[in-house]
């Protein structure tokens, strides 16, 4: 499990680089947390943009009003997550696990969905249109 001093460190070497301009790692770098196990994690209203969580687990984490966009959440453990209000715009969720997930008012215009587990997840039906156009 990665340690809260570690995972501090990563949020805000983003930051950096996100307000560099994400201009090739001039300031700062962008977060890796691939394959990490980030469970239980509070990351309530961070700009996340970009970031790369690839198969990382993110279960019971606290994702309300986070910006995710942009994000590869690939192969993402999400299980009874909470992103009620996140921006998920053009984020890849292919093969993710949102079981039991809260994604109610996020953003989900361009998100890719393609084999992702939505069992129990709660979506606004607004957004419906967008996690079925990945469906097929």
């Amino acid at each position: 499990k990665m340690e809260a001093a570690e995972l501090k460190s990563v949020l805000e070497q983003h930051a950096l680089w996100l307000k560099s301009g994400q201009a090739g790692g001039q300031d700062g770098k962008r977060a890796d947390c691939t394959g990490q196990d980030l469970r239980g994690a509070d990351l309530v209203g961070r700009d996340l943009r970009h970031a790369d969580f690839r198969e990382a687990d993110l279960s019971n984490c606290k994702l309300d009003r986070a910006v995710l966009s942009g994000c590869n959440l690939t192969g993402t453990l999400l299980r009874n997550v909470s992103m009620r209000g996140a921006d998920l715009e053009g984020a890849d969720l292919s093969n993710a696990d949102l079981r039991m997930a809260d994604l109610m008012g996020a953003q989900l215009q361009g998100a890719d969905f393609w084999r992702t587990n939505l069992n129990g997840c709660r979506i606004s039906p607004e957004n419906l249109h967008s996690v079925l156009r990945c469906r097929h």
